[in-house]
C-alpha cells in the first residue's frame, strides 16, 4: 500500500455515501496498522464543494471529491480492493492537508 492509493471503502455501511478511500499517510509509515485515509466521493453526488479542504480529483475518467476533513484510520488488512492511484493529484491533496492542520 502506497500513499495516494485508492481502495474500495471496506466499511460496507459507509460505502454507498463514500465508495472509495485514498491513503494519505506517508510511504515511510506504510507498515502502520491503521493507515490514515480520506473518503473519495463522485463529484456528481455532491451539491456543493467546500474548496481547498475538498479538492476535486480526476480518477478513472470521472471527477471525485477528496473529503480531507473526514480523515479516518482503517485497518490496513481491510484495504483489500485496490482500484488505482491518484498520485498525480499530490499537490492538491497535500494543500488540503496543510490547510486543514496548519491553515496555510
Amino acid at each position: 500500500m502506497m500513499q495516494f492509493d485508492v481502495f474500495v471503502n471496506p466499511i460496507a455501511a459507509m460505502r454507498r455515501a463514500y465508495p472509495l478511500v485514498v491513503v494519505l499517510q506517508s510511504d515511510f509509515a506504510r507498515d502502520a496498522r491503521d493507515p490514515i485515509v480520506a473518503p473519495l466521493v463522485p463529484r456528481q453526488s455532491m451539491s456543493e464543494v467546500a474548496g481547498r479542504l475538498t479538492p476535486i480529483i480526476a480518477f478513472q475518467g470521472s471527477e471525485h471529491v477528496a473529503l480531507v476533513p473526514a480523515l479516518m484510520g482503517i485497518r490496513s488488512r481491510d484495504l483489500a480492493e485496490l482500484r488505482g492511484s491518484i498520485a498525480s493529484a499530490r499537490s492538491e491533496l497535500l494543500g488540503a492537508i496543510d490547510y486543514l492542520f496548519f491553515g496555510v
